[in-house]
């Protein structure tokens, strides 16, 4: 009898040992299961101004606390990136950052588009002819008509072996040039003016007499400081007008 009594004991000593596990209530307040609390989670939003200009990849996002992230913003056509605002102000492109709170970030971009037209007339000692270029959304353009006799006033633009009158490139061209030529109907001397309606211009436009702008040799004029221009036909044979965004 005590030896089934002491057997009894032992057995029920070793079952409240046994007891004494661990239960789903002991195991941490995380929802990993492993004892520790996950990291909490932040929201990346991204804006563009102006609207339209570009783009940025990612847009949007949750990323856990002190992930490493990286942004990239890319310019449409006519527009170039500037800097980022917002939670982070930075001019790098792509921004790498790791995240460590809800983060907005705006890309700011620069609009480079031009749009200008300028009305430009040539008077010789008894005629002028009104010529008008610059650039826009739409190229658009006039021919000219078939070149007059000798000893009569005649100016136009020459592109891609075509005569103009009026000729407008693209408004995102970086660089643009128009050549223009003439012969003088009475007098060696033509007078150029000119005048600008400048709805949006970012460059410069100068006037000269070489098809490289940086190596001008009589006549390197700026259209946008200046009107007016005469030049004698014997000594310049034909003008250049450059215009450059940089």
């Amino acid at each position: 009898m005590k030896i089934l009594l002491k057997t009894l004991f032992i057995s029920l000593l070793t079952l409240g040992i046994g007891g004494c596990g661990t239960t789903d209530s002991d195991v941490g307040n995380g929802d990993n299961g492993n004892g520790s609390t996950p990291p909490p989670s932040y929201t990346l939003s991204t804006d563009v101004t102006p609207e339209g200009a570009g783009s940025i990849n990612p847009g949007s996002g949750s990323f856990e606390e002190g992930s490493p992230v990286s942004v990239e913003a890319t310019a449409n056509d006519g527009f170039e990136f500037i800097e980022w605002t917002g939670t982070i102000t930075s001019e790098d492109n792509p921004l790498q950052f790791n995240i460590d709170q809800n983060t907005n970030l705006t890309a700011n971009f620069a609009d480079q588009r031009s749009m200008y037209s300028v009305d430009l007339t040539v008077v010789d000692a008894e005629d002028e002819i009104s010529l008008v270029f610059g650039q826009s959304e739409d190229e658009d353009f006039v021919y000219a008509p078939p070149p007059p006799p000798s000893g009569s006033l005649d100016v136009r633009f020459l592109a891609d072996g075509e005569d103009y009158y009026t000729l407008f490139k693209s408004n995102l061209m970086r660089e643009a040039s128009w050549e223009l030529v003439y012969q003088s109907g009475s007098g060696d001397v033509l007078t150029l003016t000119w005048q600008i309606t400048d709805t949006q211009m970012v460059g410069a436009l100068i006037m000269t007499d070489s098809e490289d702008p940086a190596q001008s040799n009589q006549l390197e004029m700026d259209m946008r400081s200046e009107s007016e221009v005469q030049i004698n036909v014997d000594d310049i044979e034909r003008v250049f007008i450059h215009y450059s965004l940089d």
